[in-house]
């Protein structure tokens, strides 16, 4: 190409592409601020400035829940941290979750109006939270005790039912197909009772970590969950899955908390308990949707576990929110695909 030549001729310049490159100055008709906008352009066709023409709104239905895009993105982060003080009446159960961790999972996966279960109720965070972000709620506990604290925080019963009941009878008390979602975090099989004592008590020399007890037992009874071996945990558990099968609405979300331990009193170094929940609602019908790193560092004082033996222990600083979608399949679907 010589000096004279023509350059965009040369690279094969698209002709209609500069000529939206070309701006044209103009008075915004709508607030009167001067202006400009590329050539071939809305913009310019409706003589209106970046502010005024603003971002093409979406006006799709949102099915799922209230959330604007921006907080349907900002609430879907698969690592999540929920900060809160325990109330008293959470130190009296010991593993009870935050309120923070539940409004998340309210907001996200359901509307105002429609109804929450938690079939492990305990001392009562799902109801509340359902009552302050404008949800009904039902929930079963087994401890009278738990059942008392849980309804002291509640001001329309009505709308919020809790239930002292084995969960096993859940569906004596609900009608099938009759909630919008499940949020819970079941008794851990006799999780309580193999860590012995105050935890990492030995270890202090080698830690900041003041003194923790344990939570005691959930009961005395025979028949809490907390009470079981594992074996027969996982037998019942598989159970509780199938009767919320058939309570939850199609197409609907089930949402747990678990957390894996050891048992090294009986020489078992990692119990791998989300998995084995994941098989138990799969057994059950449920689809397994996504799963959220519930990160406790923060709040988890580092211990010395196994030094100076060559067990070499990591310290468990997360719980697994499981997260189980009840997927029904239209037929109309079915038969495009």
């Amino acid at each position: 190409m010589n000096k004279t030549g023509n350059w965009k001729e040369h690279f094969n310049v698209d002709k209609d592409l500069e000529v939206k490159n070309i701006r044209s100055y103009f008075k915004c008709s709508k607030c009167g601020s001067k202006t400009k906008a590329p050539q071939k352009t809305k913009r310019l066709e409706n003589k209106l400035c970046k502010n005024c023409f603003g971002k093409k709104r979406d006006n799709r239905k949102n099915q799922l829940n209230e959330l604007t895009g921006s907080q349907w993105a900002t609430l879907s982060k698969s690592v999540m941290e929920y900060s809160g003080t325990r109330p008293e009446k959470q130190k009296i159960h010991g593993a009870a979750f935050p309120l923070s961790f539940v409004e998340h999972h309210i907001s996200t996966y359901s509307k105002r109006g429609e109804t929450i279960f938690d079939p492990f109720l305990g001392v009562g965070t799902v109801s509340e939270a359902a009552e302050k972000l404008g949800r009904k709620s039902i929930g079963i506990e087994l401890n009278p005790e738990f059942v008392k604290l849980a309804k002291k925080d509640i001001k329309n019963l009505k709308n919020h039912k809790i239930i002292c009941d084995d969960v096993r009878n859940s569906k004596k008390h609900i009608k099938d197909n009759s909630v919008d979602l499940i949020i819970t975090s079941p008794p851990y099989a006799t999780l309580l009772r193999t860590i012995k004592g105050n935890f990492a008590y030995k270890w202090r020399e080698h830690s900041d970590l003041n003194v923790i007890k344990n939570p005691p037992p959930y009961s005395s009874e025979k028949k809490d969950f907390g009470n079981l071996t594992y074996e027969e945990f996982m037998d019942e558990i598989t159970g509780v899955f199938k009767d919320n099968y058939e309570i939850l609405k199609d197409n609907c979300y089930s949402v747990w908390v678990v957390k894996d331990y050891r048992d090294l009193k009986n020489k078992v170094p990692y119990v791998n308990f989300h998995s084995d929940i994941i098989k138990a609602a799969q057994l059950s019908g449920f689809l397994l949707w996504d799963i959220r790193i519930y990160d406790q560092t923060k709040y988890r004082p580092l211990v010395v576990l196994g030094y100076p033996s060559r067990n070499y222990y990591l310290n468990m600083g997360h719980s697994y929110i499981l997260i189980f979608k009840k997927h029904i399949v239209s037929k109309l679907k079915r038969k495009k695909t």
